[in-house]
């Protein structure tokens, strides 16, 4: 189920390149803005000092932002330290058609490779976010010019209302963090620079790094660039993208690794070994003191050769322990196990 970079020791450091984006950042932030809870960021979104009519604006874009990003928010072509003008200049030189068809892939569920825009999708799915949603998205995919002005007005709202203080405070450090992690691949290697990046991502072997994402997939980065995006803003999520000839963005957390990310393989074995209606009773026997088989068998009327199974499941996938007594085998329910399971298997779907 995880991602695959394949090829990193055929990829030159000299075509890697390091961005502190204003424009990629302001996307992370709005992203934040409008699911601040699973980014543990209430507080900080409360104090974002807005004005109501660029509070009220945001509400209606922010279907933008959510889980799917558009291509001016996910890559660039720029390096180093772009300034807030020159993007916003870009953006605004491209053809409204071209900004409308990306303001809109969230509502057709298209990779980042697709160019293509289903009008018909694009509409149901509109509708289904409400009436303001549909009539704004109606206008982006049959008249794009006036909204996609507005939209890109709307981030320059943002800079000058409030995103210009925060980058000021925080551009310095995404561009010596990416300075620094292009030097190590210099160093150490593209491998061992793309697991210091998050602690999802570790070495598969000599050629090739594994990303615990719910997502299936294998890039061939040999033939590639690489575009290293720190950001202060898109914790706990990794962005991987994969764009035809553009670089791979990874857009990852200026602090690095922190707590280890679990595989999908080991979730899914803690699931697997809850999912018979026996096991919780077994685990529920074990909860409160150590018990072995056999008194399990006879507390809750099952066979023992059945109990044995159960609780070698339940072994297996860590969520109970054993601990030898004399000529007796006594398990007990692991319970912070139990308790980060729920924890972890979010840590995996939120990456």
């Amino acid at each position: 189920m995880p991602t695959v970079l394949a090829g990193v020791s055929r990829l030159e450091p000299e075509r890697i390149r390091h961005v502190a984006s204003p424009l990629i950042e302001l996307g992370c932030a709005l992203h934040v803005l409008a699911e601040p809870t699973h980014h543990d960021r209430v507080e900080w979104a409360a104090s974002v000092p807005l004005s109501a009519e660029l509070r009220s604006e945001l509400a209606q874009w922010s279907w933008t932002v959510r889980a799917v990003r558009a291509r001016f928010f996910a890559t660039t072509a720029a390096t180093g330290m772009p300034s807030w003008s020159d993007e916003l200049a870009a953006l605004r030189s491209r053809p409204p058609e071209e900004v409308a068809a990306e303001l809109v892939r969230p509502l057709r569920g298209r990779p980042l490779s697709s160019r293509s825009v289903d009008t018909d999708a694009v509409l149901h799915w509109a509708r289904s976010r409400g009436r303001a949603v549909a009539a704004l998205v109606e206008s982006l995919v049959t008249s794009p010019a006036d909204p996609v002005r507005r939209f890109v007005d709307l981030l320059d709202a943002c800079w000058q209302e409030w995103f210009r203080d925060v980058w000021s405070a925080s551009r310095d450090e995404l561009a010596a963090r990416g300075r620094h992690d292009r030097d190590l691949a210099i160093r150490d290697g593209v491998g061992a620079m793309l697991r210091s990046l998050d602690s999802s991502i570790d070495l598969r072997d000599a050629d090739s790094v594994v990303v615990q994402k719910v997502q299936s997939k294998r890039i061939d980065v040999s033939t590639r660039s690489l575009l290293l995006v720190p950001s202060n803003y898109i914790a706990p999520h990794l962005f991987v993208g994969e764009i035809p000839g553009e670089p791979i963005t990874v857009i990852y957390p200026v602090t690095g690794r922190g707590a280890a990310v679990p595989t999908a393989q080991q979730i899914r074995s803690r699931l697997d070994a809850l999912a018979s209606p026996d096991r919780l009773q077994v685990c529920r026997a074990v909860a409160s003191e150590p018990r072995t088989a056999g008194e399990i068998a006879a507390l809750w009327g099952l066979h023992p050769t059945q109990v044995t199974r159960h609780l070698r499941a339940l072994t297996r996938a860590g969520l109970v322990t054993a601990e030898r007594q004399g000529r007796f085998v006594a398990y007990r329910l692991d319970n912070q196990a139990l308790t980060t399971l729920g924890a972890d298997l979010l840590t995996l779907i939120m990456r």
